[in-house]
């Protein structure tokens, strides 16, 4: 079995429950305000999806590495072979993230309908591609980020480590500060998109060079006991 396969078999008990509870989540807190108002001026998917996808890529990019490096190394997999398929696992992982913030925006949108707000960010057809473009960077960005963090942590410990989590900060600013969507839909990014896009991904670029670097040769510790 491939790593990026083995990464999805290890993943998959959690995303389909975690989906299940932000849906259910979504959907009692949604139905509650137009309820009490009426209408709904703003996305609550994008509040709680959008957040979500987020942080749980950042996540994910720590555990992979202060737990699966060193058991798929420990099973033979190489640190190339590891990084090379965990990078797959994570573009796909962002991509699909991004596509069910966008999807889900949609599908809200034409649930409520008539309840919408006049500060609902309505999403249309045209518009999917668009925000998709907006979510996927932000996402891999995250990603990326917490895996360049725990990497510094992993292979240098506490006091360089904070140094690296400073420099591994950075795609997260870059994209979520330029390309970040929020409960009204895309934030103004003051430049056109072209250009905080290719920053964007010229930031997490970097990182992902950096995190090879750091992670290509670095000792795998063993398990306490």
């Amino acid at each position: 079995m491939s790593v990026h396969a083995a990464l999805f078999r290890v993943y998959r008990p959690i995303i389909i429950p975690f989906a299940a509870i932000l849906i259910t989540v979504d959907l009692l807190i949604t139905t509650l305000v137009v309820v009490g108002n009426g209408e709904i001026g703003f996305s609550m998917w994008l509040v709680l999806a959008g957040s979500a996808a987020k942080y749980w890529l950042l996540v994910v990019g720590v555990m992979l590495v202060v737990m699966q490096l060193r058991q798929f190394v420990a099973n033979g997999a190489t640190r190339h072979e590891f990084m090379v398929g965990a990078g797959v696992f994570g573009l796909t992982m962002s991509a699909g993230f991004a596509a069910v913030v966008v999807l889900g925006h949609a599908l809200e949108g034409l649930v409520l309908g008539g309840s919408r707000g006049d500060g609902y960010p309505v999403l249309s057809a045209a518009g999917l591609l668009g925000e998709f473009g907006q979510v996927f960077p932000v996402a891999a960005g995250y990603l990326i980020s917490g895996a360049l963090i725990a990497a510094g942590f992993y292979r240098w410990g506490a006091w360089i480590g904070l140094a690296v989590m400073v420099g591994g900060s950075i795609p997260v600013g870059v994209a979520d500060g330029l390309l970040g969507v929020d409960q009204f839909g895309a934030k103004a990014a003051g430049m056109p998109y072209a250009a905080a896009l290719t920053l964007s991904l010229a930031a997490t670029a970097v990182a992902a060079w950096v995190f090879h670097r750091v992670v290509s040769d670095v000792a795998i510790r063993r398990t306490a006991g």
